[in-house]
């Protein structure tokens, strides 16, 4: 299951006529590395739970049948929080194990291994952790070098020895059934608050899961900016990266654009995009389907969205640009998030 429900609040503007899940990575919704990533695991059976802009995820995403897997939806005329949205649906699961992933998060874990160390310790709920404490503003949980929690955010657990790590949760989980059978029906809870904390005890299995690859929450705009950043420049390695249907190109290392323009990888856009003179792209930046550039433009470590127009002289440097917006000419932004509706800081 991909919780895919949340308003996105801390991610606005970026997501003020966008569910969170089909923001842009490298030009592609963030939904779609989920799907690919879920497949991997050798899952084709998937539910997403709706509400903020849901109609969005089903025109996009449809019954999943081109990314070859099989979506139901579960559509919440309130939210319900991660734990009420699992147990609605929890015939979907039927008597296995279910996968449950934040639709916000971006990660190159294999689920597959996370899936097999679940089973092997029989686990009631096994939770994928990261040490990137000092990264995010979240609350600690630690564990020792065999999975177990010995505090999950505020909840200690005296039975677990050291030594200890801290680490964070990444939103990804495997539950047993029986855990999502004890959540009661129609409830309005969370997971992590109202689940987890439960299970610190001497009799229960909850494990973490330590893994030490690539993780992002992209809760804010600046996390947005610097996942992509991370993926252009293949500090992550996205799963099916690379040209696909025409929708991505890159120009390798040592490469250039047209005469009198110059394009500094790393670089992504769209491979019908017009590179004008005098014209300097790069390093780091993606460019999505639809945007025009005049001349004398210069784009750093920045991601436009489709249909960007930059007029002459235009500087983007830092900056998220957001679909249908045009700049003017002359223009020189800096750090800054552009919505057709406003300017924000990165």
């Amino acid at each position: 299951m991909i919780l895919a429900a949340g308003l996105g609040s801390r991610l606005r503007p970026l997501t003020s006529h966008l569910p969170k899940p089909l923001v842009p990575i490298m030009n592609r919704p963030l939904l779609w590395y989920l799907i690919r990533h879920i497949k991997a695991a050798g899952i084709r059976e998937i539910a997403l739970n709706l509400h903020y802009h849901g109609e969005h995820i089903r025109t996009w995403l449809g019954d999943g049948g081109h990314l070859g897997v099989d979506v139901t939806y579960s559509e919440e005329a309130e939210l319900l929080g991660s734990a009420g949205a699992v147990r609605r649906i929890r015939d979907f699961f039927g008597n296995d194990p279910a996968l449950i992933i934040h639709g916000d998060v971006l990660f190159d874990v294999d689920l597959a291994a996370v899936i097999q160390y679940h089973l092997s310790r029989a686990a009631e709920a096994t939770l994928v952790l990261h040490p990137a404490y000092q990264r995010y503003n979240y609350g600690t949980i630690l564990v020792n070098a065999r999975g177990d929690i010995a505090r999950f955010v505020n909840q200690p657990d005296p039975w677990v020895a050291g030594p200890l790590i801290e680490t964070v949760f990444t939103g990804m989980q495997i539950i047993a059934p029986e855990v999502i059978n004890a959540i009661p029906e129609g409830c309005v809870a969370s997971l992590t608050t109202d689940v987890y904390s439960n299970l610190l005890t001497h009799s229960s299995r909850l494990y973490g899961y330590l893994m030490h690859g690539y993780w992002s929450d992209i809760g804010t705009p600046r996390r947005y900016w610097e996942t992509n950043m991370d993926a252009v420049s293949r500090r992550l390695r996205l799963v099916g990266d690379g040209p696909q249907g025409g929708l991505t190109h890159r120009i390798p290392s040592g490469g250039r654009g047209p005469a009198a323009a110059a394009v500094y990888p790393p670089v992504a856009f769209h491979a019908h995009i017009d590179v004008p003179d005098r014209t300097s792209i790069g390093p780091e930046v993606i460019i999505a389907a639809g945007c025009e550039l005049a001349e004398d433009v210069r784009i750093v470590q920045s991601v436009l969205w489709p249909r960007v127009r930059l007029g002459r002289g235009v500087t983007i440097e830092r900056s998220v640009v957001m679909n249908d917006v045009s700049i003017p000419d002359g223009a020189h932004l800096v750090g800054k998030v552009v919505s057709a509706g406003e300017i924000i800081d990165l």
